[in-house]
């Protein structure tokens, strides 16, 4: 696993964990969620995960919440700059575009 360095120090990673939250009717990505653990530090299981990327999407997207659903990915999966949605039927990341 990577290193984290910061503030002149580097610590070691134990794990990198992501998720997006999307609409399960077209595939729509609201939230792309991330969350960096330490060695030692607390690693939130997947459900705990999901429900801090939902909470991070706020008031704006309330009527929504009946629709969206949450995707667990590599934490690499997404390239900057490029645009994604999720597959509703397959669950699964798809880029769109070239």
């Amino acid at each position: 696993m990577k290193s984290f360095t910061g503030s002149g120090s580097t610590l070691p990673v134990h794990s990198i964990k992501a998720c997006v939250v999307y609409d399960t009717s077209d595939g729509r990505i609201y939230h792309q969620h991330r969350v960096l653990t330490l060695k030692g530090g607390y690693e939130p299981q997947d459900d705990e995960m999901a429900a801090d990327a939902l909470r991070f999407l706020g008031p704006r997207h309330e009527a929504k919440r009946a629709t969206l659903g949450i995707l667990n990915i590599h934490h690499e999966a997404m390239t900057p700059g490029r645009r994604y949605r999720v597959h509703p039927e397959r669950k699964e990341l798809l880029a769109d575009g070239p």
